[in-house]
């Protein structure tokens, strides 16, 4: 039975928990907009997970150079051993024992649950698993993680981030550290790490980069340590406006008209061209003899302007018999 669908009709705890009973091994894809999720499964429990923001994409490496666990000098060098040998870079950290296996897997898990945690607040998106199919099929790291405790962490985190979001309304708030040496507090390592991070400059959204937490667990770790009254506000990074683009008038609503008119123009031109051709061209003759024949009185008048008196009724005569 193929199972595809939109979250709309049918929530993501149940085709995860499906595709777990089921013990189905393949990949999961979710699309909503410009945005893509891929899980992969092996016998029912999560191999891995890979989320793509637009254009925007994420890998392992550049994920621990920008946590701080790997060196950005360290990375060069494995980055030129890699261009050298043609090694996988995650081949050349292990073997050469820049981080331990351990180190890297809960790295990993880390980030299937950061993924987990984004898709459980979708709402809408068109989903498929395709059977048999792989999301690492060559990598060296065999990840297992158990689909229903997954499923259980995002379901608790989603439960908790209304709270979290109303005490932090926005990624672009600072904050900063307050010396309260009568508390003695001593907070957890991972609460420890982003009030260390804390600088008076940076925002809640540079701590979600360089913080190697997480989007959940940053925010996490910030709303205790603001309830604690180990921190506090400091001010807001103004917000880069976005231009609008701006509007292009079409003009083909013209084509049609202008191409009449070019037509029309042409034809003329052809008309005139013939007639002078043929010698027959019309008569440009500033007095219409016909409408003076028919109308003396007008003719009259025109002499009047031209020789300041009247025309006697045979000099007018005797111009058309002529």
């Amino acid at each position: 039975m193929p199972i595809e669908g939109d979250l709309k009709s049918l929530n993501l705890s149940s085709v995860l928990q499906l595709i777990s009973q089921e013990r189905l091994t393949g990949v999961l894809k979710i699309k909503k907009r410009s945005n893509l999720v891929d899980i992969g499964f092996s016998e029912g429990k999560i191999t891995g997970a890979f989320y793509e923001r637009g254009d925007k994409s994420e890998r392992l490496e550049t994920y621990l150079v920008k946590s701080g666990l790997l060196g950005r000098n360290v990375y060069a060098m494995v980055e030129e051993i890699h261009n050298e040998t043609k090694r996988p870079i995650m081949n050349i950290i292990l073997e050469d024992k820049y981080l331990t296996l351990a180190e890297v897997e809960r790295i990993i898990k880390f980030k299937i649950q950061e993924v987990f945690d984004e898709i459980f607040t979708w709402e809408e998106g068109a989903f498929k698993f395709e059977q048999s199919s792989a999301i690492y099929p060559r990598s060296i790291i065999k990840i297992r993680m158990d689909t229903e405790g997954l499923i259980l962490e995002s379901a608790r985190r989603f439960d908790e981030w209304p709270r979290i979001r109303n005490t932090i309304p926005s990624g672009d708030v600072v904050y900063r550290k307050v010396e309260r040496p009568e508390l003695k507090l001593k907070p957890p390592e991972d609460e420890a790490r982003a009030l260390s991070l804390l600088d008076g400059h940076r925002s809640v959204d540079d701590l979600v980069e360089i913080s190697g937490l997480g989007k959940f667990h940053t925010y996490s770790c910030l709303y205790r340590l603001l309830s604690t009254g180990q921190i506090e506000v400091s001010y807001a990074k103004p917000t880069p406006k976005k231009r609008r683009p701006r509007k292009q008038i079409s003009l083909r609503f013209l084509r049609i008209p202008v191409g009449i008119l070019v037509i029309i123009t042409i034809l003329i031109i052809e008309f005139l061209i013939g007639n002078f051709l043929s010698g027959r061209l019309p008569d440009l003759n500033l007095i219409d003899t016909e409408f003076y024949e028919s109308d003396f009185k007008s003719y009259q008048k025109v002499f009047f302007y031209k020789n300041n008196r009247i025309p006697s009724v045979h000099e007018v005569k005797s111009i058309f018999e002529k």
